[in-house]
């Protein structure tokens, strides 16, 4: 990844919190979205949302507000609620969890910034969203938040780290180094299955670039049970900036690469990779062909699990976005033969903050996948970017909405579903959408003119989503 995508990064991981239970994320309690895509399959789709509606989304107002506390600015991480509270991390170095109802401060807790010369941004604090599982620490059973933090600022030993904290009070429980800073950054938020978190490793910028992995560790220590190498020791790149999707019945996850540096051996540089959740062994891969790539043409996009009809059977299927504006969708464990449809969504390049290419995970209701990204032409018009709704079978656009409009941007964060409506944050807009016809239903723009690009979730009849000035918003009816 070259300097030009540097702030990418931070827009993707897309980086998000994820709420879980002992078995997976995203069945922490009714209406809670408990992870970065709402569950481990990364579908963005929250069932059980029945306030917001295609009916009421046009009356949706903004409830209240939060602010971040430090001096660097900007909010990437998908807000995640539980219980009553919202847990969303921020670029001035803090995860924070505020009240649901009233946008008051329950706790805040620094974990670090990151600062390296060369970079773009050159300070960030915590970009990744984190995972609240439910578990035993310390013979004691508790909500616990994931989250990654560390840096090499304000902190004495300057490690990239990932932290359990007490989701009621933000208490350290644990904390595992996993890499040296500023060198080492978690852009991936983490995901947590029967005991184990899951969390990939890449490096802040191009400045330098580290070796990429997949980390698995004990939730209940924090000890590291294994890892995999993306490029084989002695080489760097292939950095892991999206975030694992899991397939609970199957034992694998996915996740998809950066672009290798100059090596002998990197097949899984720019790519999408299965592995077996159990000791992170390869199942298949893909990697883009030469052909078909850009410059600096990474996967940040995080993959999505979804399904498709075909006839009498259901096909179980994994889509994701590259930089070079195509959307490929997979037969799960069958990577290695390689896209069975792929559909563009916008002009390829390595600057999507500029408008090219996708790196913002798709979502899925069941019946459509929602993909979003950077500059395209519908009808003859010019956009700054786009949501489309795909056929899950075949790819075929059912409906497309074009931002047009000068205050317009590409979407940069991940679309996210609740029934009969589709939610994205493009320029310094939050948008709301029928899923059934691509109407625009509800659009909600930022007090400061600042651009949202972070990933909206929803929970109990309210929408929330950070902007970059550093404000958290609860929109709601």
């Amino acid at each position: 990844m070259a300097r030009v995508r540097q702030l990418t990064m931070l827009i993707t991981l897309v980086v998000g919190l994820t709420f879980s239970v002992p078995v997976g994320a995203g069945a922490a309690g009714s209406g809670a979205w408990t992870t970065y895509g709402f569950d481990n399959a990364r579908t963005g789709y929250n069932p059980n949302e029945t306030t917001i509606t295609p009916a009421t989304a046009a009356n949706l107002t903004t409830k209240w507000t939060a602010a971040e506390t430090g001096n660097t600015q900007g909010i990437t991480a998908q807000p995640v609620t539980n219980n009553g509270t919202v847990y969303w991390g921020s670029w001035d170095g803090y995860e924070h969890a505020t009240n649901a109802s009233t946008g008051t401060q329950r706790w805040s807790r620094f974990l670090g910034l990151t600062s390296a010369a060369g970079c773009n941004p050159p300070v960030t604090g915590v970009a990744n969203t984190a995972t609240v599982a439910s578990l035993s620490i310390n013979g004691q059973r508790r909500s616990v938040l994931f989250v990654g933090g560390g840096g090499n600022v304000a902190t004495a030993d300057s490690q990239a780290r990932l932290y359990a904290l007490d989701a009621l009070t933000g208490a350290v429980l644990w904390k595992t180094d996993l890499g040296p800073a500023p060198a080492t950054f978690m852009w991936s938020s983490p995901a947590y299955f029967n005991g184990s978190v899951y969390v990939g490793i890449a490096s802040f910028g191009d400045c330098p670039l580290v070796q990429g992995r997949l980390v698995k560790l004990d939730a209940t220590t924090g000890v590291v049970q294994t890892a995999f190498n993306v490029v084989q020791d002695g080489c760097t790149g292939g950095g892991i900036w999206s975030s694992p999707a899991i397939d609970e019945v199957d034992g694998t996850l996915y996740f998809s690469t950066g672009n290798p540096a100059s090596c002998s051996t990197q097949p899984y540089g720019i790519a999408i990779v299965e592995l077996r959740l159990a000791d992170l062994s390869v199942v298949g891969y893909w990697s883009v062909p030469f052909s078909s790539q850009v410059d600096d043409g990474d996967f940040g996009a995080t993959p999505v699990l979804f399904t498709a009809k075909s006839g009498a059977l259901l096909r179980r299927l994994v889509g994701v976005a590259n930089k070079n504006g195509l959307y490929y969708a997979f037969s799960r464990n069958h990577l290695t033969a390689g896209p069975v449809w792929k559909t563009r969504v916008a002009v390829g390049g390595d600057c999507p903050q500029c408008g090219s290419g996708s790196i913002g995970a798709s979502a899925s209701d069941g019946t459509s996948v929602f993909v979003a990204g950077g500059s395209t032409t519908i009808n003859g018009v010019n956009c700054f970017g786009s949501v489309q709704a795909l056929n899950p079978g075949n790819g075929q656009v059912l409906w497309q909405v074009c931002f047009s409009a000068l205050s317009d941007g590409p979407v940069l964060g991940a679309v996210s579903v609740i029934p009969g409506v589709v939610l994205v944050g493009e320029g310094n807009s939050l948008v709301l959408i029928d899923a059934a016809s691509g109407t625009t239903l509800k659009q909600l723009t930022s007090q400061t003119g600042a651009a949202f690009w972070g990933t909206p979730s929803v929970s109990n009849g309210q929408v929330y989503i950070g902007d970059m000035s550093g404000l958290l918003y609860a929109f709601g009816l």
